[in-house]
């Protein structure tokens, strides 16, 4: 997320590794599902175009560096608070004596 936050495009693959699956996560959370690869090939030929394509890459990296002042992702009181909200919601219900559940509201 630091790279991210830095205003720099990511482009991931992601199989196997816990940190490319997180990448794909932020990324499609930002709005840049366009830099997650479904394939090998696939991520080869994103690499190619942006590499090959300076005005492509400049436009991407100023979208990065705008969404990270609106997205979400990157609104660490809004993260807390409803972070804060769900600890207060799952205390509820153990309290109440609930079994452990989905919270979706």
């Amino acid at each position: 997320m630091d790279v991210l936050w830095a205003g720099t495009p990511v482009l991931t693959l992601p199989l196997e590794t816990l940190a490319s699956r997180v990448a794909a996560s932020q990324l499609c959370a930002l709005g840049f599902s366009d830099l997650v690869a479904e394939s090998r090939k696939d991520y080869e030929d994103i690499a190619v175009r942006l590499g090959s394509n300076p005005s492509e890459l400049a436009a991407l990296k100023s979208k990065v560096q705008d969404a990270r002042m609106t997205a979400p992702l990157f609104d660490t009181k809004k993260y807390t608070s409803d972070l804060e909200v769900l600890y207060w919601k799952m205390w509820n219900r153990y309290s109440a004596g609930m079994p452990a559940d989905h919270i979706t509201e």
